[in-house]
């Protein structure tokens, strides 16, 4: 018999999906590889096999990686026709496209997806996920996806949710990691993380976020006027942090690669540019 939704895999973020769309009051049943084995999901039934979970009219797959999406394509091949399949299996874009052409060639649709937030976050609305691929089925599912979080559709190529995910992901560790050395510089002063963070998430969502959106424009327009900054005058700061961090015996490698960067930029003509100018030594 035909479900509504169903969910593969129960990996932590696989049972999120799973317990956010049953909330909504939908119809959910789920599947994994590990069977009995699994964590069970409160609110779900599960199925005994991925044939039946492609009976739905939606299917979430949520696995551990790009092999395991094969194998269960693969298991479920002949009821892959007219199925809507959204991968939120982290993975590459080639994976993705990979995936994508496989179902599409036996004529079912996909759409790719990222989920850009731990395991707890999933349902909130202000959660954010993206996709590409199908916008068919992007459209058809709209409803249910906004269950699982803020739904944000990037195009038909399927794997540039994959390449937002992996980029998205570059900008949350280079965030976090300097987070961390400023707690453990500020830590040597016996500052407490829970100090300072206020202090930072308010600059980050004023000034920091205004920089962001100066440089987009910049990074667009190949032009990086240094009127208020400029490589130059930053370089001598990155001395001052990279001493004061080696003095209180902690890591440099972090201060160092920006110090590193930025002598590369001035090397290349951008010492008078400003500090946005850097991605082209990061473009190569």
């Amino acid at each position: 018999m035909s479900v509504r939704t169903s969910v593969i895999g129960l990996n932590p973020r696989g049972a999120a999906l799973a317990k956010a769309i049953a909330a909504a009051g939908h119809d959910v049943v789920v599947w994994d590889e590990a069977g009995a084995q699994a964590e069970p999901v409160e609110g779900v039934r599960r199925v005994d096999s991925p044939q039946v979970a492609f009976t739905a009219s939606l299917v979430l797959m949520c696995v551990d990686d790009y092999d395991a999406v094969q194998r269960v394509l693969g298991q479920a091949e002949a009821h892959i026709v007219s199925t809507d399949l959204v991968n939120l299996t982290s993975g590459t874009s080639e994976q993705a496209e990979q995936a994508a052409g496989w179902v599409q060639a036996r004529g079912g649709h996909y759409l790719d997806g990222a989920l850009m937030a731990h395991p707890e976050h999933v349902g909130q609305p202000e959660t954010v996920l993206v996709y590409s691929g199908s916008r068919e089925v992007f459209e058809r599912h709209q409803g249910s996806l906004a269950h699982i979080g803020g739904a944000t559709y990037l195009g038909s190529t399927p794997g540039t949710a994959a390449l937002y995910d992996v980029a998205m992901l570059n900008f949350a560790w280079a965030t976090l990691i300097g987070f961390l050395q400023t707690t453990a510089l500020l830590g040597t002063a016996q500052v407490q993380a829970t100090t300072v963070a206020p202090l930072l998430t308010h600059w980050l969502s004023t000034t920091v976020t205004e920089v962001i959106t100066d440089y987009a424009r910049q990074v667009d327009d190949h032009r990086y006027p240094g009127d208020q900054e400029w490589l130059e005058l930053d370089a001598p700061l990155m001395d001052h942090l990279i001493d004061a961090v080696r003095a209180r015996g902690l890591d440099t490698a972090l201060p160092e690669l920006i110090k590193s960067l930025t002598a590369r930029g001035i090397d290349a003509g951008h010492g008078k540019d400003s500090f946005a100018s850097l991605v082209e030594i990061l473009r190569g």
